[in-house]
């Protein structure tokens, strides 16, 4: 699990977009919502083959099932971006605006 400067658990949130365009869109409208460019990444390839990222996911503490989904969405040439949501109250904010711009979830999310 990553953790924060003040030693506090990282919670993330993670959005896979199918193009970099909507992905990019999500990310303007997170940082308007008031989170920061640290708080946000957008990961993606532009060439090449896409590296495996599942054990990167499980080190964030993203659980198994929605590593596996990311990584599967990822190799297939998804773009995710990912948000780290502390407080808490960010959470719910943060997955509007993914599915807001196009962004899919693991379904249990």
């Amino acid at each position: 699990m990553f953790w924060t400067k003040d030693n506090a658990p990282t919670e993330w949130v993670i959005g896979v977009f199918c193009e970099v365009f909507s992905a990019a869109g999500a990310v303007r409208a997170l940082n308007a919502s008031g989170f920061q460019d640290d708080d946000i990444e957008l990961i993606g390839v532009l060439s090449g083959k896409a590296p495996d990222l599942e054990l990167v996911l499980l080190g964030m503490g993203i659980p198994a099932n929605h590593a596996d989904y990311y990584n599967s969405c990822f190799e297939h040439g998804a773009v995710l971006v990912s948000v780290r949501t502390l407080p808490a109250h960010r959470r719910k904010i943060a997955l509007k605006l993914l599915k807001q711009h196009g962004g899919t979830l693991p379904t249990e999310t």
